[in-house]
C-alpha cells in the first residue's frame, strides 16, 4: 500500500484524473442506490408495512386509473371483505388554527378511528380517538403530530385536554403521535375523527368519491383473493339494488363505466409516480460506471506501458508474476478506495439536492447509512477488480519486454487494440446516455411548450377556507368572499381578481353525474368536472369566451340557475348543435333542478400539460353555488411576488382571523407539475455530460500516449520529408477511426435507450433523428477537440529531438 501511494504521488495528474473518474462513477451509483433504497426498501413507520394496501376504485370510462372512494364504498369494504383484517377511511382536511390572535393554516386528516389499528400505531402521549368519538356531535377531539406538538407546544405533556380552536370550533387534544409517524404525508399536523351521518352512508352517495381506504391484509390472504372478494362485493351490491327496484339502472352503470375495486401496496401509493424515474436513473448511472471503468482501465494500461521495463526488470531479478499482479491489484484497490471516498462526498451532496427537488416523497429517509456504505464497498471492490485486471492480464513476459526497443514499443499490438476497444466502448455508452438525455430534453421542451388553455404569466394565486362555524351557510361564505375580492381589486397593480372552488394545477378536482334535459340516457349517465367561479375568473386567467356570455356581476345574487360549459363539454354532449340554452339536471335521479347553459369557454388543462383538455367541465356562479374552500386568482401588472403581503392585508381587512395558504403563481404551479420530468432530465443530463467528458478524456489519453510512444517514428518520418500537416492527418485519422467505430456502435445503444424511455416521452418517438443527429454532432465535435490536441503536439515535434527520444 505504501509503494502504491508513493507511485500515485509521483504521478499527481494521472492520480487526480483517475480518482475523479472513479468518484463520478461510484458516487453516482451510490446516490441513486440511496434514493431507491429510501423509496422502495426504507422502513415505513407502521407495523408489518408489507401487509398494508391502498384500496381504490376504478372505471374504464375514465381510463381505468386510480380513483377515490365514497363513504358507502368504504362501509361495504370494511364489513364485507374477509381478505382484509382491518381497514380505515381517510380524507384530506385543513383547518384555520387561531392561537393568541394569530391565524395559520394546518394540514389535517379526517380518519376513522380504525386508521391507527390498521397501521399498527398507537399514541406516544395520551390516546387516539375512539369509535364513540367518530359520531356527529362527539367528534371534536384531535390527535396531534409530533412535529406540531414540539414546534407549537414546546413538547409540553400538559397539552392533553387542552382545547384548540380549529375552523372556529373547539377541539379537545386527546393524544400525540410518535415522532416517526406520518400518514399519508409528513405535513399532516392534526388528525380528527371521520364522523358519518345517516346521509353520508346513503345509497345516493355512491359516486361521490373524495376519500381513500388503507387496509391490512388478513393473515394468509393474497391480493388475488382481495380482487376476487371485492368483485363479488360489487355483484352483491347490484343484487341488493335490484331488490329495492333500482337494480337495473345500477347494474347498467356498473357495466357501462366498468366500475371495480383495485388494490396496490401502500408503499406504491405513498411513493407516487415520480419514484419510478429512479429506475431509469439507475440504468444511466450503471452506464456511467462502465464508462468510468473503461476510462480508468485505459489510463492504467497507458501507465503500464511506461512501466513495462520496470516490471520486466523486477521479474528478471526474481520477482514472481503473482507478486507483480498482487501489486497491481493493490494499486487498483487503493485507487478505487480513494475514488469511493470522494464519490461518497458527492453522493451526500447530491442526496440533499435531489431530496429538496420535489421528485421524491418527503417521508423517505435518504441518508448514507450502513446499507449505502455496504453497497459502496461492494461496488468499490467490484470496480477495483474489473479495471485492475486489465493491467494484470496485459503484463508481458520479461524476456520479450527487455528485448523491445523503446522506439517502437508503445505496448504490444494486443494492448493497443484493448485500449482502442475501451475508447470505442466509452464513446458508444456516452452516445446511449446522451441520446436518452436528448430525448427527455425534447420531451420536456414539448411538454413545457403546451398551452394550458389559459394565460399563466403574472397570475398570483392563494387558497383560503371559510369554516361553517364562522360562516353559517354558502350564502354567508359567498358574501365574505365577495368583500375580500372587492378589497383585493382595489390594490395597486391588480388588473383582475377572481375566485374559484377548484384551481387548475392545484391538485384538486370535483365531478358529478348529470342528465341532459329531454334525453333518455340509454347508457351510463354522463359525468363532468365542475367548479364555481365569479364573473372575473375567466378574465383573471385569460380563458376565452367562445360563445354566449360569461357570468356578470348581476348573476351573483340572481335566482336564475345558469351555468357556463367548456368546449370539451360542447363537443362531447352537443356535437351537432349549439349548447347555449340547453338545460341539465344534476345527480342520477330525474326531476331535479334544471340549470341553463349561457356560455361556452375554452377548455383548460387541470393536472398535466401533456394530457389533452378533454374532461368535460361546467362552471357554476360562485354566488349561487359557492363553498367553504376557495382559490383566489389575481392578474397583476407588476411582479406577483410584490403583492403577497398586500394580498394578505386585504384579506385580513375583511376577516382578521383568516389565513391565506398555498400562495404561489400559476407559473410555479405548472412548473411543479413538471417536476417528474424536469428533475430526472437534469440528473440524466448531468450524468450524460460526465460520460461525454470521460469519453473525451479516453480519446485524448489514447492519442496522447500514442504520440508519446511514436515520437521516434514521427521524428523519422519528418526527417525523410513528412510535413506537419501529414503528421496531423495521421493522428487525426487514428482518432477519427475510433470515433467512427464508437458512434456506429453507439447508435444501436441510442435506439435501445429510446425504446427504454418510450413510456416517458411526450410528442417525440423513441427514434428521433434530430436528437440522434444532435447527439452525434456534440460527441464528434468534442472528440475532434480531444484528437486535435495530441495531433497538434505531434506536428510541432522537432525531428532532431524526436530522433533522440527513447
Amino acid at each position: 500500500m505504501r509503494h502504491a501511494a508513493r507511485s500515485f504521488a509521483a504521478k499527481p495528474a494521472f492520480t487526480l484524473v483517475a480518482v475523479l473518474t472513479l468518484a463520478l462513477g461510484i458516487g453516482a451509483n451510490t446516490l441513486v442506490f440511496t434514493l431507491i433504497d429510501g423509496v422502495y426498501f426504507g422502513e415505513l413507520p407502521y407495523r408489518d408495512a408489507a401487509e398494508l394496501v391502498d384500496v381504490y376504485t376504478s372505471s374504464t370510462q375514465f381510463g381505468g386509473g386510480v380513483d377515490a372512494v365514497s363513504i358507502p364504498d368504504y362501509v361495504d369494504v370494511h364489513a364485507g371483505v374477509p381478505a382484509l383484517a382491518d381497514s380505515a377511511l381517510y380524507a384530506d382536511a385543513s383547518f384555520n388554527f387561531i392561537d393568541g390572535g394569530n391565524a395559520e393554516r394546518l394540514a389535517g386528516l379526517r380518519a376513522t378511528p380504525s386508521l391507527f389499528s390498521t397501521l399498527g400505531v398507537d399514541a406516544a402521549l395520551g390516546r387516539v380517538f375512539s369509535e364513540e368519538e367518530a359520531t356527529p356531535g362527539r367528534d371534536h377531539v384531535v390527535v396531534l403530530s409530533d412535529a406540531l406538538w414540539r414546534n407549537r407546544f414546546n413538547a409540553n405533556p400538559q397539552v392533553l385536554g387542552r382545547s384548540l380552536r380549529l375552523d372556529g370550533q373547539d377541539y379537545r387534544v386527546v393524544g400525540v403521535l410518535p415522532s416517526r409517524f406520518m400518514f399519508p404525508r409528513v405535513d399532516v399536523a392534526v388528525y380528527v375523527p371521520f364522523a358519518f351521518s345517516p346521509t353520508d352512508v346513503g345509497e345516493d352517495q355512491r359516486g361521490v368519491n373524495y376519500s381513500a381506504i388503507v387496509a391490512r391484509l388478513a393473515p394468509g390472504a393474497t391480493p388475488a383473493q382481495l380482487d376476487t372478494q371485492t368483485a363479488a362485493l360489487v355483484r352483491r351490491n347490484v343484487e341488493r339494488a335490484a331488490s329495492s327496484g333500482n337494480g337495473e339502472n345500477y347494474a347498467r352503470w356498473v357495466t357501462d363505466v366498468g366500475f371495480r375495486f383495485g388494490a396496490r401496496p401502500l408503499r406504491e401509493q405513498l411513493s407516487g409516480s415520480n419514484a419510478r424515474e429512479l429506475i431509469v436513473l439507475q440504468v444511466a448511472v450503471v452506464l456511467v460506471l462502465l464508462i468510468a471503468l473503461a476510462n480508468v482501465a485505459n489510463l492504467l494500461l497507458t501507465r503500464l506501458s511506461a512501466r513495462r521495463m520496470e516490471f520486466a526488470t523486477r521479474t528478471a531479478l526474481g520477482a514472481r508474476r503473482s507478486a507483480i499482479a498482487r501489486q497491481l491489484l493493490t494499486e487498483s484497490a487503493l485507487l478505487a478506495l480513494i475514488g469511493a471516498a470522494v464519490g461518497l462526498g458527492g453522493a451526500w451532496l447530491g442526496i440533499r439536492i435531489v431530496a429538496a427537488s420535489g421528485l421524491l416523497p418527503a417521508w423517505g429517509t435518504f441518508s448514507l447509512d450502513y446499507r449505502t456504505l455496504a453497497f459502496t464497498l461492494a461496488v468499490t471492490a467490484l470496480v477495483s477488480l474489473l479495471f485492475g485486471l486489465a493491467p494484470v492480464l496485459a503484463t508481458a513476459a520479461p524476456q520479450s519486454t527487455l528485448r523491445e526497443s523503446s522506439r517502437v514499443a508503445g505496448g504490444s499490438r494486443a494492448a493497443r487494440r484493448v485500449r482502442a476497444t475501451l475508447v470505442v466502448v466509452q464513446i458508444a455508452l456516452a452516445i446511449a446516455l446522451l441520446s436518452g438525455a436528448g430525448l427527455l430534453l425534447r420531451s420536456f421542451a414539448n411538454a413545457a411548450a403546451q398551452s394550458p388553455g389559459f394565460a399563466s404569466r403574472n397570475v398570483l394565486t392563494a387558497h383560503l377556507t371559510l369554516p361553517a362555524a364562522k360562516y353559517a351557510d354558502a350564502a354567508a361564505q359567498a358574501r365574505a368572499t365577495q368583500r375580500m375580492l372587492d378589497a383585493i381589486r382595489s390594490l395597486p397593480g391588480v388588473q383582475a381578481a377572481g375566485v374559484t372552488t377548484k384551481l387548475p394545477f392545484s391538485g384538486e378536482n370535483a365531478g358529478i353525474v348529470f342528465r341532459v334535459e329531454g334525453r333518455d340516457e340509454a347508457t351510463a349517465l354522463p359525468h363532468a368536472a365542475w367548479r364555481s367561479v365569479d364573473e372575473n375568473f375567466f378574465a383573471a386567467l385569460g380563458i376565452p369566451v367562445l360563445r354566449g356570455r360569461a357570468f356578470a356581476a348581476a348573476d351573483w345574487n340572481a335566482q336564475d340557475r345558469n351555468i357556463v360549459v367548456d368546449a370539451s363539454f360542447q363537443r362531447r354532449y352537443f356535437p351537432d348543435q349549439d349548447a347555449i340554452g340547453k338545460r341539465i339536471t344534476l345527480g342520477s335521479q330525474p326531476g331535479g333542478d334544471a340549470w341553463t347553459i349561457i356560455g361556452v369557454v375554452g377548455s383548460v388543462k387541470h393536472f398535466d400539460l401533456t394530457q389533452p383538455a378533454e374532461k368535460p367541465t361546467f362552471y357554476f356562479n360562485f354566488g349561487a353555488r359557492g363553498g367553504d374552500s376557495a382559490f383566489l386568482a389575481l392578474r397583476t401588472a407588476v411582479a406577483p411576488a410584490t403583492l403577497v403581503d398586500a394580498l394578505r392585508a386585504a384579506v385580513r381587512s375583511v376577516d382578521p382571523e383568516q389565513p391565506l395558504f398555498n400562495v404561489s403563481t400559476l407559473d410555479e404551479r405548472i412548473a411543479s407539475s413538471l417536476t417528474g420530468r424536469r428533475v430526472p432530465l437534469q440528473l440524466l443530463g448531468l450524468f450524460a455530460a460526465g460520460a461525454l467528458l470521460l469519453a473525451a478524456i479516453g480519446i485524448y489519453s489514447v492519442l496522447a500516449f500514442s504520440v508519446e510512444q511514436r515520437t521516434g517514428e514521427i521524428g523519422l518520418r519528418m526527417a525523410v520529408g513528412a510535413d506537419a500537416s501529414h503528421v496531423r492527418r495521421t493522428i487525426l485519422g487514428d482518432g477519427a477511426r475510433l470515433v467512427g467505430a464508437g458512434v456506429g456502435a453507439g447508435l444501436i445503444g441510442a435506439i435501445a435507450s429510446g425504446y427504454l424511455l418510450r413510456n416517458r416521452l411526450f410528442d417525440v418517438g423513441p427514434i428521433d433523428l434530430p436528437s440522434l443527429a444532435g447527439v452525434a454532432l456534440v460527441l464528434i465535435v468534442t472528440a475532434l477537440v480531444a484528437c486535435w490536441l495530441p495531433a497538434r503536439r505531434a506536428a510541432r515535434l522537432d525531428p532532431i529531438v524526436a530522433l533522440r527520444h527513447e
